[in-house]
């Protein structure tokens, strides 16, 4: 899970890019649960400060 802490209007970049197939998706930029075996970056902040909460759950594995 990831959980924008910084209001999207005080940075620039930053975009969470994930690729669940084989088109690109921009996340919202609020917050996003998603398996995080799906291929994901985050584009360079080009202005001001991003933070982030990044969580990770651990369960049994996929099968």
């Amino acid at each position: 899970m990831v959980v924008q802490l910084t209001d999207p209007a005080d940075y620039a970049g930053g975009a969470l890019e994930l690729w669940p197939d084989s088109h690109i998706r921009t996340a919202p930029r609020a917050g996003l649960v998603f398996p995080s075996f799906v291929l994901h970056r985050v584009t360079p902040v080009t202005a001001g400060t991003r933070w982030s909460l990044t969580l990770w759950a651990h369960g049994p594995a996929f099968r």
